[in-house]
């Protein structure tokens, strides 16, 4: 099917376990802390928000980046261990979706809040999260559905 028989469920239990963690973390930032920036700012001010933010930031980068890079890692050795996979594929989709969401939007506006909080652009951050949250999701459902067919 994908990769040889032998080494196939393991290695892709172990992708689901970093993906479904990601998921998770996606929901619980996506309702947990992005939902009450806005309110956050508008209660602490400026200063405030930036404090929280800074220490926000920082935290959540030893959560979610060993998390992301072993994602990308293993998505991208999947490829390469079963280049006719369309499953393989379709799943490294899901993680450059996430990394361009990241990277090209989501830094950029905590990068924006940090320096010039604004209701708008911690509600453009909930907004495109969403399409974070959401491929996390989809990915955890696909590799639960590649175990499961397998």
């Amino acid at each position: 099917m994908v990769l040889n028989g032998a080494m196939e469920a393991p290695w892709l239990a172990v992708q689901l376990a970093v993906t479904a963690a990601l998921a998770g973390l996606g929901w619980t930032v996506q309702l947990a802390v992005y939902a009450h920036f806005g309110r956050l700012l508008s209660a602490t001010g400026a200063d405030g928000f930036r404090a929280y933010h800074a220490a926000y930031t920082r935290s959540m980068g030893f959560v979610a980046a060993p998390l992301m890079l072993g994602e990308l890692a293993l998505a991208a050795s999947w490829c390469w261990l079963a280049p006719t996979s369309p499953e393989a594929w379709l799943a490294a989709a899901g993680v450059a979706v996430v990394w361009v969401l990241t990277f090209g939007w989501i830094v950029p506006l905590h990068e924006r809040l940090q320096t010039a909080p604004e209701a708008r652009s911690a509600a453009r951050l909930v907004a495109l999260n969403w399409g974070r949250t959401l491929a996390w999701t989809a990915r955890t459902a696909g590799l639960i559905w590649v175990l499961s067919a397998g």
